[in-house]
């Protein structure tokens, strides 16, 4: 997972987490310790953010317009791509001086805790395809989502790119041949120079998994 250009897990230091493609939830929940570096972050630009009076979610007594511009989008490695969120999507307005996190902790019991769990905020900007007979999931930018989500390999986020004056490569021409499924013992793409935000099996259950 990524904060902004920022890695939350370091290859070969840190755990790739299985995720699994939750159309049954709303939200994002991640693992406990990502979840713990990614509140940090949030909490050095927003020093009011109170993640302790709601048993589930951070939440701040501002504006949702206004957090937005204080906070990074987020990323998910899955397989051989980074699916990146700008704040706009994963915050919730509550009402005008209240806005919430929608990313969470996940809090499912013992071992499974250790789960991103990709519910609506990140699947109504993603095109799904679901390949049981090849064990695979594929991902590509929703038409209506373009600006408002990017998905890149990883090392080629656009904006770093743009920074350094480096063309970056359109999301729409990478959404088409964006492979997302990988072994659920897979470890990160061999390209990669961060760590992987997710990493699993794809399996004909009610609860699909992503790779």
């Amino acid at each position: 997972m990524y904060y902004g250009a920022q890695p939350m897990q370091k290859p070969g230091e840190d755990t790739a987490y299985p995720a699994i493609i939750d159309t049954g939830s709303s939200q994002l929940s991640i693992p406990p310790d990502v979840f713990d570096k990614i509140q940090a972050e949030w909490s050095k630009a927003l020093p009011n953010l109170d993640c302790t009076s709601d048993k589930t979610f951070c939440h701040i007594a501002e504006g949702c317009d206004s957090v937005a511009t204080k906070i990074k989008p987020v990323g998910f490695q899955m397989s051989d791509y980074v699916f990146e969120i700008n704040p706009a999507q994963y915050l919730y307005k509550a009402n005008e001086n209240k806005c919430y996190f929608v990313i969470h902790k996940c809090r499912l019991p013992g071992k499974n805790k250790d789960l991103f769990l990709i519910g609506d905020a990140f699947l109504r900007h993603f095109y799904s395809v679901y390949d049981f007979d090849q064990d695979q999931i594929s991902l590509g930018i929703n038409v209506h989502s373009l600006g408002q989500v990017t998905m890149y390999k990883p090392g080629e986020r656009p904006g770093d790119k743009a920074a350094s004056a480096t063309p970056a490569p359109a999301a729409t021409e990478e959404a088409s041949a964006a492979p997302a499924a990988a072994p659920a013992a897979a470890p990160a793409a061999p390209e990669a120079p961060a760590a992987p935000a997710a990493d699993a099996t794809a399996t004909p259950a009610t609860t699909q998994s992503a790779a």
